[in-house]
């Protein structure tokens, strides 16, 4: 393991993990850039109460900036430009995370057959940490509560996973065996291997119902994954009933079902999942970037479409029920994009526990636990093959789940700006749908109070974000005019809208 960490802010921003064999051991060490070392110690003689979230944060803003301007093209050529020097200062100084993410998909990973190195895994993530404007695009400057290092070892774990996944489906391989295999599969899997072992359309709907009935009938818990059991004449006789029953809910033209059918069907769902993950795949190659995905089929979308309209109705439905003031602090947060001290700055007034920004990061803390916990409940019940088991299962998915909230949020606004706009005459629809392209839109003051029209034409769009206000307030309980201390999050919403309803 790692000998010492870095100290000091030098080093944390100009050196770099090092691997080395001695005597058939794996050492690592730091090694350290000089040329990196010179520029960070000026850096820090010009600015010596900079701490290091500041830096961390400096130079990922400079390599965003730079992306946006495209001046990749300059940083190639010139070693010393501001871009090259900060993606080096950046990288050096995610070392660690790297580490920590390849240390722990590592432990992850264990019952592979053919092992992954430590070293491997950290490679890999290394890849990561030199793509900040891939893995670090929707960074949040604003949410002061993540840090820069905590974000990149979430998403470097969550990348090296799906790359292992990606060249080796053993790794999806766990101890079961035969039906516990089927329990283990997600729909979109075994469609694959259904295709892969030369299944028409037809025959793999047939088969995915099967499969879907097995999963509602014949339950495995955890505990009971790597056993033989196989499912008694009882359980296939019931399974096959119920498969009969779903056809012709679906309307499917087939033959009626027997227990002996079914079995069959089972079968060939297992068989073609044990071809499917035991096929070979092309070893990790640093250019993979340039590998493009094959085009999805028809199939491969609908299944898609199915899996996150499913992922919708489950959050709909848990956030419908979440108390009143959770909805409301989540579309804040979520759908506004407001801040926790813009938010408490709001809520203030009405709630006398929400006067500071650590107030609303507490109430956020719990209502995320929450949803978190009910959301995996939900998601057992209607997708047993990918079975959440403990507090560790959970807490992997939740990046993913505070996006998917962020997108059912925004939704939300959206949805309420659908029902505004109809309120408006066509013509004034066009003008608020055109103010983007046509550069009509809005001046806001400095102290972002008050909102000025900057020519007649906008004069409708201004009455268009002043209905929305007012609908948001009533339908939160704020005080009048109160979100007008946000009026530039108001003004960026709609326009987020506009853009996406022009396609």
């Amino acid at each position: 393991m790692l000998v010492k960490k870095r100290n000091n802010l030098v080093d944390k921003f100009s050196s770099f993990i090092c691997f080395t064999a001695n005597n058939s051991q794996i050492q690592l060490s730091w090694k350290q850039d000089v040329w990196l070392e010179k520029k960070m110690t000026l850096k820090l003689k010009a600015d010596p109460e900079a701490k290091e979230s500041f830096w961390a944060q400096y130079f990922l803003k400079t390599l965003l900036a730079q992306e946006q301007s495209n001046n990749q093209d300059v940083s190639q050529f010139n070693p010393d430009c501001c871009g090259c020097s900060a993606k080096k200062h950046f990288s050096a100084y995610l070392q660690e995370a790297c580490f920590k993410a390849a240390k722990d998909i590592h432990y992850e990973f264990k019952y592979i057959k053919h092992k992954y190195s430590l070293e491997e895994f950290f490679q890999i993530a290394n890849i990561a940490a030199n793509s900040p404007n891939k893995f670090f695009k929707n960074f949040n400057f604003e949410r002061h509560q993540i840090n820069v290092e905590a974000y990149a070892i979430t998403a470097f774990k969550r990348f090296i996973r799906n790359e292992i996944y990606r060249q080796d489906l053993e790794a999806r391989r766990t101890r079961f065996s035969s039906y516990g295999l089927l329990k283990d599969l997600s729909g979109g899997e075994l469609n694959d291997a259904l295709l892969a072992y030369n299944l028409q359309a037809p025959q793999i709907v047939s088969h995915r119902l099967a499969w879907q009935c097995f999963f509602e009938l014949f339950h495995m818990t955890p505990n009971h994954f790597g056993s033989s059991r196989k499912p008694s004449q009882d359980d296939l006789t019931k399974i096959a009933d119920y498969y009969n029953q779903r056809c012709n809910q679906f309307n499917l033209n087939s033959v009626p079902a027997t227990n002996i059918a079914i079995l069959e069907m089972l079968s060939t769902c297992i068989r073609a999942a044990k071809n499917y993950r035991n096929k070979q795949y092309l070893y990790f190659e640093e250019d993979y970037y340039g590998v493009s995905d094959p085009k999805p089929s028809i199939w491969d979308v609908l299944i898609q479409q199915e899996e996150f309209q499913n992922l919708e109705m489950i959050l709909d439905k848990l956030f419908t029920n979440m108390p009143e003031l959770c909805q409301i602090i989540l579309n804040l947060w979520q759908g506004l994009d407001l801040t926790q001290t813009e938010i408490a700055n709001l809520l203030k007034c009405k709630y006398s526990e929400l006067q500071k920004q650590y107030q609303v990061a507490r109430q956020l803390k719990k209502y995320s636990r929450t949803i978190l916990k009910e959301f995996a409940s939900e998601w057992n019940k209607t997708n047993p093959e990918i079975y959440l088991n403990d507090e560790k299962d959970i807490e992997r998915i939740k990046y993913a789940l505070d996006k998917c909230l962020q997108l059912c949020c925004q939704k939300n606004i959206f949805s309420t700006l659908d029902e505004i706009i109809k309120q408006f005459s066509y013509e004034e629809q066009t003008t608020i749908f055109n103010s983007i392209k046509s550069q009509n839109g809005f001046v806001v003051q400095a102290d972002g109070n008050a909102l000025e029209e900057s020519n007649d034409l906008t004069a409708v769009k201004l009455k268009f974000l002043k209905y929305f206000k007012q609908y948001m307030e009533t339908s939160m309980c704020l005080e009048r005019d109160s979100l007008s201390m946000v009026n530039r999050k108001i003004v960026d919403v709609v326009d987020r809208w506009i853009q996406i309803k022009q396609g």
